[in-house]
């Protein structure tokens, strides 16, 4: 394949399901359960058949998973859950049998610490790594959990059903923050924008993107033109490389949420499995093809040629490694397009096709450059018609014909005859100033564009010299309030160069201020804040800016005073400052106490668990993370005194009057054979008592 540079090829049995990372190794897990390890050197290993069964997954299967020293994998239409050990070779060293019906997903969290499973049953079941105990089940959903996946900081989950619902799970708060419907089912999704949004792909060939902080859908695309099947990020989060079952990789910018380009691949199956690693992209197929693809540029010799703007050398090697079209040189094909269109343009006028057409020639392999430089191909002759106009110094033709024929707004011709405006323009108003008696010979200056859209401008010049003037001095004092109240009522100002200098001032201040806000220098960010108040275009997102920005140093003096009440009460308030490196650094002690609580709930000692609380028992953020370890401990508790002399209908419903009739009560009850002990009203109507933290809820 031409544009494809493809390093590495290996042919395994039956399809690749997952490609995950281990440690400095990938895993690969197939649809026989063979279990794969590849290095860095793309050196293939064998590691074990992990299970033995006629009855095979189905090809795209989500299944299985892997994190830096185990795997998880199902057989086909059960509901055991086998976890491997990854050494030398791999071996299952334990099995989850949590799930009612046949399990549909399983995924690891970026940190290793926690699985989760999705089944048929509707359930999805958290565990900790560690023990491979159960620390959390989901809500029921109605359907079978199509698509599982944590977001980079492992703090969120995405869980699919196959009704068309999705919710996005907080395990760092323990708490359901998103539940919403797509059109059709997902296939596949991941998190990105600092973990704030999703990238979702459905089976009818949409992409959508959903932003988590404002629960709503922002975009919804079709740049698919076959059943996508899984993709993943780039390091970047700008783009998504998405594999689809005809065998075809698409490249999604994320932000707009658009195609930049898709490529076939010679290959007859569909894309099982996809991963990035290494500047490598690791493309599995149903029918256990595995091969590498390079995107990366090991010589520098493409990053040489777009630096030095050799456009038809770097294209040809566009042609033979599409890939390459990724790197950040290659943005100088969109970056210098509109100045080559340009030069092209000019060409064109003068009737130099063929030397338009080398000028555009590496450029045009994206169809929309393509489409653009064939208009003005067509157009040739109204460019030429237009430039001599210009020529001719005929402007009350040119401008009107620009008016008729809008493309020619976005020509070099058109920027040259503005010029041509402006420079008549600053000296007719420099003359007058030096001295008013100028006047007449301002208008000669200015006579061949009083018959155009300049005219009310001329007009306010020789009427009224002193509001130019005027304008300068105040830009001149940085008193841009007035300044722009000045152009708001005078509006032929806004069509002078030094309003367009104003403009450009106030992007460059912006964008430094938004520099100093990124690196978190809130007091030089303040004073350009301040200043940006006085633009217009400006005013209300720098002061949103502000608002936000005085929370964040409220939030860091809270912080400083380790005000703990204070600190997760703002952030309770405004979720954003959640994402703050210091609010994640100062929630770092209530995780490492959580770890320890956990690890006394799994073996029921309740009676330790208040003494690791004691400073959070009462912060509400937290809340619901506590009540699920002491419900962990509780029913561990139970487990410990099962066969001693207990009132297990007081103690059950002890324990359903706080969590209610969960499954975990039920799986209890059921393997005991103490179903009777729990009450027959329904739960949904049953009064459920405010949670306290009691050492014991068994009843003698």
């Amino acid at each position: 394949m031409n544009n494809v540079d493809i390093t590495h090829r290996f042919h395994l049995k039956g399809s690749i399901l997952s490609i995950n990372q281990s440690n400095n190794d990938l895993i690969i897990i197939t649809q026989h359960y063979s279990a794969f390890k590849i290095n860095k050197t793309m050196r293939l290993k064998e590691l074990a058949v992990l299970l033995n069964s006629k009855e095979l997954p189905h090809r795209y299967s989500k299944t299985t998973s892997a994190n830096a020293n185990l795997i998880s994998l199902a057989e086909s239409s059960s509901n055991i859950l086998s976890i491997a050990e990854i050494q030398e070779s791999a071996r299952i060293i334990t099995r989850l049998d949590d799930h009612k019906k046949t399990i549909s997903a399983s995924r690891f969290s970026n940190d290793n610490n926690i699985l989760a499973s999705g089944g048929e049953d509707g359930r999805v079941h958290i565990y900790d790594t560690n023990k491979f105990q159960k620390i959390i089940t989901l809500p029921y959903r109605p359907d079978y959990i199509s698509s599982i996946n944590f977001s980079k900081d492992s703090r969120f989950l995405f869980a699919s059903c196959f009704n068309k619902s999705n919710m996005v799970f907080d395990y760092q708060r323990t708490k359901i923050t998103n539940i919403f419907n797509t059109n059709e089912v997902v296939e596949w999704a991941d998190f990105f924008d600092n973990n704030s949004k999703l990238f979702i792909v459905l089976r009818n060939s949409n992409s959508i993107i959903y932003d988590i902080r404002a629960n709503q859908t922002i975009n919804i695309s079709t740049p698919f033109t076959s059943w996508p099947s899984v993709f993943c990020i780039n390091d970047d989060e700008k783009l998504a490389i998405v594999g689809s079952r005809d065998s075809t990789i698409y490249v999604i910018n994320l932000k707009e949420n658009t195609k930049v380009f898709d490529i076939k691949l010679d290959n007859a199956s569909g894309i099982s499995a996809l991963y990035l690693y290494l500047g490598k992209i690791f493309v599995g197929f149903t029918n256990g093809e595995l091969i590498i693809i390079n995107y990366n540029d090991k010589d520098n010799e493409f990053m040489e040629s777009c630096n030095k703007k050799d456009y038809p050398k770097a294209s040809k090697m566009l042609d033979k490694n599409i890939f390459l079209s990724l790197l950040p040189c290659a943005k100088i094909f969109d970056d210098d397009w509109e100045d080559v269109l340009k030069d092209a343009v000019k060409l064109l006028s003068y009737e130099k096709i063929d030397e338009a057409t080398n000028l555009v020639e590496p450029f045009i392999r994206d169809e929309r450059k393509k489409e653009a430089f064939n208009f003005y191909l067509n157009s040739k002759d109204t460019l030429k018609k237009f430039r001599t106009l210009i020529d001719e110094k005929a402007y009350e033709e040119a401008y009107n014909m620009a008016l008729q024929i809008k493309f020619l707004l976005k020509t070099s011709y058109f920027e040259d005859l503005e010029n041509i405006w402006h420079k008549a323009f600053n000296y007719a108003k420099k003359i007058i100033e030096e001295n008013p008696n100028n006047a007449e010979s301002a208008k000669k200056i200015l006579g061949a564009f009083l018959k155009t859209p300049k005219k009310p401008a001329i007009m306010q010049l020789l009427n009224n010299i002193n509001i130019f003037k005027d304008a300068e001095n105040l830009v001149k004092e940085q008193n841009f309030k007035e300044y722009f109240l000045l152009t708001s009522n005078f509006s032929y100002l806004k069509d002078t160069e030094l309003y367009k200098k104003v403009l450009i001032l106030g992007d460059n201040i912006y964008q430094k201020a938004l520099n100093y806000e990124n690196n978190k220098q809130y007091d030089e960010f303040e004073k350009l804040a301040r200043f940006l108040q006085n633009f217009p275009s400006y005013k209300d997102i720098i002061t949103s800016y502000l608002i936000s920005t005085s929370k964040k140093l409220e939030m860091l003096d809270f912080i400083a005073k380790n005000k703990k009440d204070k600190v997760y009460k703002l952030a309770l308030e405004f979720e954003e400052l959640q994402y703050l490196s210091e609010f994640k650094d100062y929630c770092k002690e209530f995780d490492t106490l959580y770890k320890q609580a956990k690890d006394l709930a799994f073996n029921g000692k309740i009676d330790e668990l208040e003494s690791i609380f004691q400073d959070y028992i009462k912060i509400e953020y937290w809340s619901k993370n506590i009540k699920n370890i002491y419900k962990i401990a509780y029913i561990q508790d139970f487990k410990n005194h099962i066969n001693d002399t207990i009132n297990w209908t007081k103690t059950i419903n002890n324990y359903i009057d706080i969590f209610g009739k969960d499954d975990d009560i039920i799986d209890f009850c059921t393997k005991n054979k103490l179903e009777d002990s729990m009450l027959e009203s329904d739960d949904d109507e049953r009064i459920k008592t405010t949670f306290k933290y009691q050492k014991t809820l068994i009843q003698q």
